[in-house]
């Protein structure tokens, strides 16, 4: 785990510094909707997400993305724990992804108009509530149980470059992911869909 969270911050700072002069460098933003998909779709609702990233364009029109994300996500617990007759209920839960995408834009003509698939790999880590009673002292105390693993991603956007220097580039995303990460003998995976800006950093 520290040896994950260790690499995947040398690979932030790198990113950061290369911005610095690298004018191909862009910073991404969006906002939109994660699922997650099967029975724990039960249990994690869906709920508004945000992503960013740091997107750098090679020849070709090849391109790879750093994305980082932070969200939280509806939780109703549905399976109890061993260690806990309780279900948890009408809460939230953290769902954080660290990964790297590569992808292909297909330009259409010169309208600004493209269109881009891409896969990628990452990390994935999701907080599951718990809370614990103990009776003899009547004290209720909550605690967090996290699952986390190696997530594989698949989408693709369809964007158009804009001539407006806020805007710059608007695109619209959607990518499915799996992991290795399991609760209760299921896989997490998510649907998600995003409306984004792509901005060049100068």
């Amino acid at each position: 785990m520290e040896k994950i969270i260790s690499l995947l911050a040398t690979m932030i700072s790198v990113t950061i510094l290369s911005a610095q002069s690298d004018k191909n460098l862009h910073l991404t933003t969006g906002v939109g909707i994660n699922k997650i998909q099967g029975e724990l779709g039960k249990t994690f609702r869906n709920s508004v997400a945000f992503n960013s990233g740091f997107e750098k364009s090679f020849s070709n029109s090849w391109f790879g993305v750093l994305e980082v994300n932070f969200n939280t996500i509806k939780y109703d617990q549905q399976f109890r724990d061993e260690s806990s007759p309780y279900l948890f209920q009408n809460t939230s839960s953290s769902l954080i992804t660290i990964g790297i995408n590569g992808g292909y834009d297909f330009h259409f003509g010169k309208s600004g108009v493209f269109a881009s698939p891409y896969t990628g790999t990452g990390y994935v880590n999701v907080g599951e509530p718990r809370v614990y009673l103990d009776e003899i002292n009547n004290i209720i105390t909550q605690q967090i149980v996290r699952k986390n693993g190696i997530i594989w991603k698949a989408g693709g956007r369809v964007g158009l470059i804009t001539k407006s220097k806020l805007l710059q580039t608007i695109y619209l995303d959607g990518s499915w992911w799996t992991s290795s990460a399991k609760s209760h003998g299921n896989r997490f995976e998510s649907v998600s869909v995003f409306i984004g800006l792509r901005m060049k950093m100068n």
